[in-house]
């Protein structure tokens, strides 16, 4: 192409969470990789973070507080629709030279694809989208509608960015590229200075270690797992901060009942809601290993993992084959165990408990960076950008 600056626009409709760190760091990195970069959000975007590249506030929020799960449900549907015609009037407004969503989703494709199929065929928009979970296993609907929603999701792309190869056979049609980009790590902000005020606040004894699951909080995370396997391994600690995720995941409750049950509950915290960015550090200050015990559900890559390598925390793994677990055993970030274990899970805690690993932290992040992530999305795109070499 010649020398303009490329034009990209970003679709971001979460507004917190790993999809919206995810997009905010991409973009930073494509604004200083050379591209005019637009982002769509909605008005809670990351708490109004500051950010290097243009944002447009024009998409909706899908919150429903206090609503019942039918009313929630349906404002999810609404926000979905709104939200893609919403992005299909910016493109057609702006004639970028790429869109790129925040993710795959194909939730209702058949009622909201059709504009942009039409932008991508006929006026020659180029679509993209961040791949996380290739594998689409969670069906909404009959399964006759979740096929057919998966397919015509497909249908505006030109190329999805995954984190790893792809398990066979493929998910993606081949008719849509696959471009390998690597997920960079998230900065944490804080100093690690308050571990011990942290740890006293949580009532962890010195003898104790700590193993924090963080984040959106979700039945695949196998976290009732986590709570029952403290009844074997007396040294753990246990905190579980975050948000649930939906109505559909066991709520905070479920595991303080658990825990009272098993008898393990003076070793357990639970910290439930939005976690700031100036909170972070001191979460991640507090613990000695991260938990990262996904179902066999799981083939994607993990923000928090990202996060425990910025804190030089190691972790306990699961899932089934995945762009996380080939990290954790390359690099020897902790422990990778067999998923939807208890006795996997008790293994796991022991022995790193009993022979902590030594992680090969600055290679990993060598290897792993947002500067390349751009780099390759503009690449696999056909755009230009600063290190260019023409």
């Amino acid at each position: 192409m010649n020398g303009t600056v490329p034009k990209v626009l970003l679709f971001s409709p979460s507004s917190a969470g790993g999809l919206a760190e995810y997009i905010f760091c991409q973009g930073e990195a494509l604004e200083k990789s050379g591209a005019k970069v637009t982002c769509l959000v909605t008005p809670l975007f990351l708490d109004g973070r500051p950010t290097r590249f243009e944002r447009i506030v024009c998409l909706s929020n899908s919150s429903a507080k206090n609503s019942s799960r039918l009313l929630k449900r349906l404002k999810m549907a609404w926000s979905l629709i709104k939200n893609n015609c919403v992005l299909a009037w910016q493109i057609w407004q702006r004639r970028p030279d790429l869109v790129l969503l925040d993710s795959y989703v194909e939730y209702l494709a058949p009622i909201w694809v059709w504009p942009h199929w039409i932008l991508a065929r006929v006026w020659h928009i180029r679509y993209a989208a961040n791949l996380h979970d290739p594998v689409r296993s969670y069906c909404v609907g009959p399964v006759w509608w979740h096929k057919f929603s998966v397919r015509l999701a497909y249908l505006p792309l030109d190329f999805v960015l995954v984190h790893d190869r792809l398990p066979e056979p493929s998910p993606v049609p081949p008719r849509v590229r696959v471009a390998e980009v690597p997920h960079g790590i998230y900065e944490i902000k804080a100093p690690g200075s308050e571990s011990e005020v942290v740890r006293r606040e949580w009532g962890v004894q010195k003898e104790q270690k700590v193993f924090l699951a963080f984040g959106f909080v979700r039945d695949g995370k196998n976290l009732d797992l986590a709570v029952q396997a403290l009844a074997s391994v007396p040294e753990a600690f246990l905190v579980v901060a975050g948000s649930v995720a939906s109505p559909k995941d066991k709520p905070f409750a479920f595991y303080h009942k658990l825990a009272e049950t098993l008898g393990v509950a003076d070793r357990c915290r639970f910290l439930e809601g939005f976690v700031s960015d100036h909170e972070l550090g001191r979460y991640f200050s507090g613990t000695d290993f991260v938990l990262l015990t996904y179902a066999s559900s799981f083939h994607s890559q993990s923000g928090v993992l990202q996060l425990a390598v910025s804190a030089r925390k190691p972790v306990l793994a699961s899932a089934s084959p995945s762009p996380l677990l080939r990290s954790v055993r390359s690099f020897d970030l902790g422990l990778a165990v067999a998923p939807d274990s208890v006795e996997a899970i008790i293994d796991g805690m022991q022995s790193l408990l009993r022979v902590p690993p030594n992680p090969r932290w600055q290679d990993y992040e060598n290897a792993t960076s947002w500067e390349t992530n751009a780099l390759s999305v503009l690449q696999a795109a056909g755009l230009r950008s600063k290190n260019h070499h023409s």
